[in-house]
């Protein structure tokens, strides 16, 4: 598509990021993650309209704050030290009037000092940092958002990090926020589940992020205490371990892969992946 739209706009139309930053440019973001700018002054009205059902408007900023938060995510790795969740809403299409009255409300429902990150016109990240949102206030609060708006949309509640890379759990949730359904409002562990079984790419970096580093007395764990329903004691038998020896490998996985694994969604996740790898 990219290479079609070249050819139309020839000089006008850059991939340079250093566009994105400027108010002389019109930033756009294709399926793949590509962004271009087109200047503003040769936009008729008709072609932006047809470019908004093409590919999803970037919001520029001159925010020091929400600039620097945008280029940690777009970074190969951001270590946090932090602890961090993220909160990832997507909607359909809104005008800018609309995206502004919905960057003020997520302001001021999040707690402080979370930030507010418009990544398109449609598109927002929330880095919560010290208090997180319960997920029944989350519903609550989107399913207001859809009813005032009157527009559909869905959202992915992230993993809550004591630390971590920052960018990399970005590109993991943003991926399997592509894949949740319209109208949902989904946990981190379920959209991932979904996402290793529909992305070979994802399949592999959550591989290696979650199992390979595993020894293989985690491994045997996870899968013994998968085949026993969660029962600790029939686990502990089929293992030859003593009920607290068994209790402490657990114990050592969710320190580990920062995976309840004695959670059904926990479980689920790290027994999918070990099937796949």
């Amino acid at each position: 598509m990219l290479q079609q739209l070249t050819g139309l706009f020839k000089d006008h139309l850059s991939t340079d990021p250093a566009v994105y930053s400027t108010d002389k440019y019109t930033v756009y973001q294709l399926t793949d993650g590509l962004r271009f700018g087109i200047e503003n002054t040769i936009l008729t009205a008709r072609e932006v309209d047809l470019l908004d059902l093409l590919a999803e408007r970037v919001v520029t900023s001159t925010s020091d704050d929400t600039v620097s938060w945008r280029r940690r995510l777009e970074q190969t790795h951001s270590e946090e030290a932090e602890p961090f969740r993220m909160v990832h809403f997507l909607f359909e299409q809104l005008d800018a009037r609309t995206g502004e009255d919905l960057q003020q409300l997520l302001r001021s429902f999040f707690h402080t000092p979370s930030a507010v990150i418009p990544l398109t016109a449609n598109r927002f990240v929330v880095i919560e940092r010290e208090e997180f949102v319960s997920e029944n206030d989350l519903h609550d609060f989107f399913t207001a958002l859809q009813s005032d708006f009157l527009t559909d949309g869905k959202v992915l509640i992230g993993q809550q990090r004591k630390s971590g890379d920052l960018a990399v759990q970005f590109r993991l949730e943003q991926a399997a926020l592509r894949e949740t359904p319209l109208l949902h409002i989904e946990r981190f562990l379920p959209a991932l589940t979904r996402l290793t079984l529909l992305s070979t790419d994802v399949r592999q970096e959550l591989i290696e992020r979650f199992i390979t580093p595993l020894e293989y007395e985690s491994r045997e764990t996870i899968d013994a205490f998968c085949r026993a329903n969660l029962n600790v004691s029939l686990t502990a038998k089929h293992l030859f371990l003593h009920r607290n020896s068994l209790q402490y490998r657990l114990d050592r996985l969710t320190e580990q892969t920062e995976i309840d694994i004695r959670s059904f969604e926990g479980a689920s996740f790290l027994y999918t992946l070990l099937r796949v790898a």
